[in-house]
């Protein structure tokens, strides 16, 4: 396999699910610029990670973990995010935040940890074919959890 193929736990980025959760990642990323936010940076990578998405709204910067379901059968998409993701995202969080650590508007910010669940439509039975993103018809729901954990 070529290395600029990969994408983390051994999967390609024609993997379909490499395919929807970029899909995913781009509805939250139009969702919070329709709520006001501004989107600083996306897939801030690391040897020990990444993270979906970092954006801003007034003096908040939130960093933000992005879930793409096709169906609920294995919980809610929040519940993906456990302690374990948790502590990689926090600790890239600090990261981020030490390489930036120049910029002086970061000084008078506020942060915090959230997630989005995105939901495609049509695919509640949990039906695997044909689960390639389509565009805007297979959205059918975004959740935004502000402040999910700390």
């Amino acid at each position: 396999m070529r290395r600029d193929a990969e994408v983390g736990a051994g999967r390609s980025r024609d993997d379909p699910r490499c395919r929807r959760g970029r899909a995913g990642e781009a509805l939250a990323c139009r969702f919070l610029a329709h709520h006001g936010y501004t989107i600083i940076q996306t897939n801030f990578r690391s040897r020990y990670g990444e993270i979906d998405i970092i954006a801003r709204r007034g003096a908040v910067i939130a960093f933000i973990e992005v879930k793409t379901r096709l169906s609920r059968r294995c919980g809610d998409p929040f519940e993906a995010v456990g302690l374990r993701k948790q502590n990689q995202i926090r600790r890239l969080a600090q990261m981020w935040l030490a390489a930036n650590q120049g910029d002086r508007q970061l000084r008078a910010c506020e942060f915090r940890f959230d997630v989005i669940s995105v939901m495609m439509s049509g695919r509640e039975d949990g039906d695997s074919r044909g689960d390639e993103f389509a565009g805007d018809e297979s959205f059918a729901g975004i959740e935004h959890m502000e402040d999910a954990f700390r």
